[in-house]
Formats: structure tokens, sequence, C-alpha cells
């Protein structure tokens, strides 16, 4: 190895820390919202806040990232990457801190709802696109780690902010300011660490790819476009898992707390996720080489696990074998999240692939 071989593969692993910091944080100003859902309609009950209202919230949130991803995603097809994650990482984390005052659910609507839907669509597409171009023969495993930093982000703002909740009527705030906090001064961090690498194409000599070109190479390939369906359903029941297991599970008779409450609709789930996500994740690297379309494979295996265990794990007479079924829903989530990424890397061009992520998550979150 040369010098410069070596500094480029030490760099590589510390960009995915760097940016699975970011993905960690990212997450965990979305689940703090979730965990603690009832406390913050109770904080909020004098300007009329209910369970649908709360939903709405979600929905406006989920509806602001879908619309903006395609568009930060091309934004890092045609701009430096490493600027575009750190424009977002700013905006969702001034977002996040500033919903901790939120007195209204209107508040709640434009500071969670609007702005951090729009700061948190910038991180995804530049970011993976970033690993994807330094991580070659490693990409599955390292898009695997950086997805892992999702399950470690969900299992600590819930327990985090199922105890923030419990502390006073008021205590949900707190889990507001903390993570939103601490992703201000990362955004700062990132900002100094990460090296500003130029797009495939203009390290190529080529071309910026136009917008209708990028537009034409996604929808021109079947297989993305039925990797978008299956993603779709996918966030359609982990989405709805994850904003309302922790009120379910205070609801269902089992006597749990907020705190306890929180921690079982992740903790079990997650380590389901996190055996899916390795095993899928060396499987891929493994056989990706002589077996084409083995990431296709393995995430299908995932969401014939995940489908029915997502159903019977709210239609369990107690919390154990509900327990039991998260676990599996787990499972067959993390086959399908390890090549979340690198499966529809597989059939796209490199050049497109920011634009490609965005396209892929617009479908999947609408």
């Amino acid at each position: 190895m040369t010098d410069g071989q070596r500094n480029d593969t030490r760099y590589k692993w510390m960009l995915l820390g760097l940016l699975a910091v970011t993905y960690f944080l990212m997450h965990s100003t979305r689940q703090v919202f979730n965990a603690c859902l009832p406390q913050i309609r109770d904080g909020l009950a004098g300007s009329g806040a209910t369970d649908a209202q709360l939903g709405l919230s979600r929905t406006i949130f989920l509806f602001a990232y879908g619309l903006m991803v395609p568009f930060a995603g091309l934004a890092a097809d045609f701009f430096r990457r490493k600027w575009v994650i750190v424009l977002g990482a700013l905006f969702f984390s001034m977002s996040c801190f500033v919903t901790g005052f939120a007195d209204s659910m209107l508040m709640l609507f434009v500071l969670y709802g609007v702005m951090n839907g729009i700061g948190q669509c910038m991180i995804p597409g530049p970011a993976s696109s970033l690993i994807a171009q330094y991580h070659t023969e490693t990409r599955s495993t390292a898009l695997s780690i950086y997805q892992s930093a999702l399950y470690v982000a969900v299992i600590t703002a819930s327990v985090a902010g199922g105890w923030f909740g419990g502390l006073s009527m008021d205590g949900w705030r707190w889990g507001f300011w903390v993570f939103g906090g601490v992703a201000v001064v990362w955004s700062l961090v990132i900002a100094g660490c990460m090296r500003d690498t130029p797009n495939l194409h203009a390290a190529d000599g080529g071309d910026k790819p136009k917008f209708r070109e990028a537009i034409a190479a996604f929808f021109a390939k079947p297989s993305a476009l039925f990797l978008t369906f299956a993603f779709g359903m996918l966030v359609f029941g982990s989405n709805c898992f994850r904003t309302w297991m922790p009120a379910y599970l205070q609801k269902a008779g089992w006597n749990l707390t907020p705190g306890s409450a929180a921690f079982h609709a992740v903790f079990w789930f997650y380590v389901g996720s996190f055996l899916g996500i390795a095993w899928g994740a060396r499987a891929s690297d493994r056989f990706s080489h002589r077996k084409p379309g083995i990431r296709l494979v393995i995430m299908s295996v995932g969401m014939a696990i995940a489908a029915p265990t997502m159903a019977l794990m709210v239609n369990m007479p107690c919390l154990w074998l509900s327990a039991v079924m998260m676990f599996f829903f787990g499972l067959g989530n993390g086959f399908f999240d390890c090549n979340l990424y690198a499966g529809l890397f597989d059939v796209v061009a490199p050049r497109y692939r920011a634009a490609a992520m965005g396209i892929y998550l617009c479908g999947a979150f609408f």
C-alpha cells in the first residue's frame, strides 16, 4: 500500500463513523417524539391536542420528507455532498431543539413536521452515495453499519424520551433539547472533519447529469421500481410501529410505565434487526460476486418474515408473546435493511446514485 492508499483506507472508515453518528442523531430527533406521545398530548392539551393531531404531525413530517427528498438527492449529484449533509444536519438539529419550546399544535406541525422533515431528507442520499464511493468490496457491510445507527438511535431515544416524559408534565421537552442540542454541535464537527469529496462525474471529468437523465435512468429499471414499492410497504408498517407501539403498550393493560413501554416497544424489535442486518450483510458481501441478485433474494426473505409477525405482534394476549413477534418482525426488517441501499445501487448507474436514492425514498415515504 502507498501512503495515499493507507490514508484513504483510514478515511473511508472515519467517514463511515461521521455519517453513522449523523444518522444516529437524525433518527434520535425523530424517535424522541414517538417515545412520549401521551405526554406531549397531555402537555399541549390546552391547545386542543389529540391523538389524531399528533398522528397528523407525523404525517406532515413524512409528507415534507417525501416531497423534498428527490430534490435533496439531485442537489447532492449537482453540488458538493459534504455541504448538503452539513446544511441538512444544521436544519434538523435546530428544528428539533426549538420544538422543545412548542406551546401549540401549529408550532409542532411547523417545527417537527415541516422543518425537521426538510432537514432530515438532505442526509440519506449524499451520505449513502459517499459511502458507496469509498467502500467497494465492503459496501454492504459499510451501509449496514450505517443503517445500524438507526437501530441504536431508536432504542436510545425511546428509552431516554420515555424517561424524560415520565419526569414531569413538561419532561418530554428535555428530549428535544438534549438530542437537538447535541446534533447542533455535531453538525459543526462534520463540517470540520469531512473531506469535500468531488462527485463521481466531477472526479472522472464527465459532465454533470441532467435532471431528466437521472429520472429516466431510475424509471428505466423495473427492479428499481419494485424495490421502491417493497420499501414503501415496509416504511408504512415500521413507521406505524415506531410511532404508536409505545402508546399501545401503555394502553394494553400490562401495567407498564412510560419508560418501560418505550423500552419494550423498541428493544425486542431492534435485537432482531441487529441480528438480521449482521447475517444478511455478511451473506450479501460473501456471495454477491458469485450469485448476482442475492441481495434481492435476502430482501425478499426479510419481507416474508416481517409481514405476518408485524400483524401478530398487536394480537398477542401477553407482553412476552408480543415481544417474540416484535423480535421476528425486527429480524425480517434487518434482512431487508442490510441491502436497503446496496440493492438499489446494484441496478442504478453510479453517477445517478444520490438522485436515485432521492426518488427511492420519495416513493417509499409517500
